[in-house]
């Protein structure tokens, strides 16, 4: 990640740190490109609500759960919730990572 910091990509990615100092760097994508985040397999998407300098994780799902009737109704809430951005972690064990996360970001 510091290898980014002084290019235009330093936007593009963001690392979050797990209970257990595990680090996940995740792309960022924005609350618009919602349509393309739902298209993605093998996956956790974390809902953010960014203000500035300041990131908030809101919701973290599987990319199995992301465009289920479930995820969608999880999606509204966390945009009224102030999410703007998605931030994508691309791995082979979605569902396990995204119980881990949750776990260490939301509580």
């Amino acid at each position: 990640m510091a290898a980014l910091h002084a290019t235009p990509l330093r936007e593009r990615f963001y690392s979050w740190r797990a209970g257990r100092g595990e680090r996940y760097v995740c792309t960022i994508f924005s609350a618009e490109e919602e349509a393309l985040v739902a298209g993605f397999a093998r996956a956790v998407v974390i809902g953010v609500a960014r203000e500035g300098a300041e990131r908030r994780p809101v919701c973290v799902l599987s990319t199995e759960e992301f465009d289920a009737p479930s995820g969608r109704l999880a999606r509204a809430a966390a945009v009224a919730l102030g999410v703007n951005e998605w931030h994508v972690r691309f791995c082979a064990l979605p569902v396990e990572v995204a119980r881990h996360l949750a776990k260490a970001l939301l509580n």
